[in-house]
């Protein structure tokens, strides 16, 4: 049964890439809603407080539906299908955060990647197709080796798609946490529930794999 159909749930703003509605702004303790921290807003979700909800969404909607919308193989009606059932496990589930075992950011990260990891296996999605509007990664230099920065921008961007997409999950997750959303690896370690070190070996061998492929690519252009 749709958790929608037990659960009051206060319609999401417009999905990402459609027009944002502004948050409401009537009387002061509404205007106050923006300023205040995600730990803040998220115990007032915790409460049932929708406006609460809306001005949370909008500060994550952005970033987190980039980072699905990658899992994704950038497929953006399934990204969204994933932010929409995301952000319905953010209201249900926003008493259960605990401030003392880490921020709101990494825990929601950790919903949003959990969403995708198991509508995954649920329809067995593996997808063959990246968009390249989607899908650039802001690989470090030094990381990478600086094989992404010899690439012209449309040739990068179908190249690091292409080598992307033929990661392990749990190499392309690291990537994407890290090179796209700009976590550290401490915050990933919250996301992924995999320790510190693990991650570090993993993307430093996802890192390596990319140089591979994107180093063949290149070969192949000349």
């Amino acid at each position: 049964m749709s958790t929608l159909a037990i659960v009051s749930f206060p319609l999401l703003p417009a999905m990402a890439g459609e027009a944002a509605e502004p948050v409401p702004s009537g009387g002061t303790a509404l205007a106050m809603l923006p300023t205040l921290s995600d730990g803040a807003l998220l115990e007032r979700v915790a409460g049932g407080d929708a406006d609460a909800f809306t001005v949370l969404y909008r500060r994550f909607e952005r970033p987190v539906f980039g980072m699905l919308v990658r899992l994704a193989g950038g497929r953006r009606a399934l990204a969204e299908e994933w932010l929409q059932e995301a952000f319905t496990r953010v209201w249900l589930a926003a008493g259960t955060h605990d401030p003392s075992r880490g921020e709101v950011r990494p825990w929601l990260y950790k919903i949003a990647l959990n969403t995708a990891r198991s509508e995954m296996a649920r329809k067995r999605f593996r997808t063959p197709h990246v968009s390249i509007d989607e899908t650039g990664l802001d690989l470090p230099g030094e990381e990478a080796g600086g094989i992404v920065a010899r690439l012209d921008e449309e040739r990068q961007a179908r190249a690091v798609a292409r080598a992307l997409q033929d990661l392990p999950d749990f190499m392309r997750e690291v990537v994407v946490l890290r090179c796209s959303r700009q976590l550290t690896f401490a915050e990933i370690a919250e996301v992924t529930g995999a320790p510190e070190g693990t991650l570090k070996s993993r993307f430093h061998r996802a890192v390596a794999a990319l140089r591979e492929a994107l180093g063949r690519g290149e070969g192949k252009a000349r």
